[in-house]
């Protein structure tokens, strides 16, 4: 005998939209991974006994570099986690395409554990410094595609977030893609100063007002 279909499909389900709270948790704790495992790559290179505080003090001095990196990978990953908090607030409920651009949000975000090992292990070549840009790069335009979805599916998203409010949070996302992209530029001829400019990015999103109030001067002008 045949059973008779539920009175509320899982296709339909689907489409109205689900509760957000599972896909919050789900990448609340793959960040909380991600930032955890940036740890494992600051290693001590020693290979003779350390026997006085100014030996052990040169190096810890010879993984400075390594510690910049972890740093930046650190701070770089609670700003995405910042910024996705941020949208799922105008976030009633989500459907499939929000969870998929969620999971490739999270995919990204998994990437970031290697492509910091990789600068650290190769920090004078150009290629690490393409790679880590890029994956950056992609995590701000992922959440740019977030958004956008989000506006043009108006039963997801709270009246809080009206056409305007979605839009600025566009213009704020792309200039913060630009950081990655000048620092690939920038290490074509110095490795180091492109990675340092990667904290220009955590001091623009440290002071968001000043930099919120820029971005409607910016375009207020641009309309004019």
């Amino acid at each position: 005998m045949t059973p008779e279909p539920p009175d509320y499909p899982l296709g339909k389900l689907a489409g109205d939209g689900m509760a957000k709270g599972r896909l919050e948790a789900l990448t609340d704790g793959i960040i909380a991974v991600a930032m955890t495992l940036l740890v494992l790559d600051i290693k001590l290179d020693v290979r003779e006994q350390i026997s006085t505080d100014s030996h052990l003090i040169r190096h810890l001095l010879d993984v400075e570099r390594t510690f910049t990196v972890y740093l930046v990978s650190f701070v770089v990953l609670g700003m995405y986690w910042v910024s996705h908090t941020l949208q799922f607030h105008y976030v009633r409920r989500v459907d499939r395409g929000l969870l998929w651009i969620s999971i490739i949000f999270s995919l990204l975000i998994t990437l970031v554990p290697f492509t910091t090992n990789v600068m650290i292990s190769f920090e004078s070549l150009f290629v690490p410094v393409i790679l880590y840009g890029s994956n950056q790069l992609l995590l701000s335009l992922v959440l740019v595609a977030n958004v956008t979805y989000l506006a043009r599916h108006p039963q997801l998203a709270e009246d809080t977030l009206t056409p305007e409010v979605a839009a600025f949070i566009r213009r704020r996302l792309m200039l913060f893609a630009m950081i990655p992209l000048a620092s690939i530029a920038i290490a074509y001829f110095n490795t180091r100063a492109a990675l340092n400019l990667y904290f220009l990015m955590a001091i623009l999103h440290f002071f968001p007002r000043t930099i919120d109030r820029r971005i409607r001067g910016w375009f207020s002008n641009t309309r004019d």
